[in-house]
């Protein structure tokens, strides 16, 4: 069974995301997070939705706690929260959180999250060797290309401690130097990372997929904002 777990108290938002989420197409289960970790023969879901109310501190305790049970690992984790600071943004992202989205976020968006992330694990890839060295981050960035200048708003797909997949609504060649900008759910977070794309393919809506690495001293900074140790490897 491929399934999203939705874990959090029984209220009206669990129960809004669960209905959300059914509606989108998806199977889901939802539980209590003591539940969840009390579930030694869980079975392993295609994602986990954190529905959360507390504070940051609480917030990252539950999703460690989440990411040590071994039926949850390397399952992509989506966080909602009320808390839409630029530090809880940044410190979940860090903390290996695969999309932070602040309540209250609409239906359209979750759903696209889900089924973004829900679906990572199934896209065919070169080596499943390196699959295990990225994670799923569906974040929003601003792409700046340093030839033309031209900008827009996009979003990373997945990451690595030494590159990046990235969507944007701009034509892209192999060997484009670009400046990507990192935004929280609302606002910039004012941090920047260079990269060079390595490879395009044409994507949905206009859109162009782009493979690049992190360029100079780049992947040091990337490698601690993300959560990743740099590898050289994209």
């Amino acid at each position: 069974m491929s399934y999203a777990l939705v874990v959090g108290p029984d209220t009206q938002d669990r129960t809004w995301i669960e209905s959300t989420l059914l509606r989108g197409g998806l199977e889901v289960a939802a539980a209590s997070e003591a539940d969840v970790l009390a579930a030694a023969d869980l079975l392993p879901p295609r994602l986990v939705v954190l529905d959360d109310a507390s504070h940051r501190e609480t917030r990252v305790a539950s999703l460690r706690r989440l990411q040590g049970h071994p039926a949850l690992k390397g399952v992509p984790i989506v966080v909602l929260a009320y808390e839409g600071d630029v530090e809880s943004f940044t410190e979940a992202i860090t903390k290996g959180v695969a999309a932070y989205l602040v309540k209250p976020t609409s239906a359209s968006e979750l759903t696209e999250t889900a089924l973004r992330l829900s679906g990572w694990a199934g896209v065919t890839d070169r080596t499943e060797r390196r699959r295990r060295l990225r994670r799923p981050l569906i974040m929003k960035i601003e792409v700046v290309h340093k030839g033309t200048k031209a900008h827009a708003m996009g979003h990373f797909t997945d990451v690595s401690g030494g590159g990046c997949r990235l969507e944007a609504p701009m034509p892209l060649q192999p060997g484009d130097l670009l400046r990507v900008v990192l935004h929280s759910q609302d606002a910039s977070t004012h941090v920047a990372l260079g990269v060079e794309v390595r490879w395009t393919k044409p994507g949905e809506h206009g859109m162009t997929v782009a493979g690049c690495r992190f360029t100079g001293t780049t992947a040091l900074l990337a490698g601690k904002i993300l959560g990743f140790v740099s590898s050289g490897l994209t």
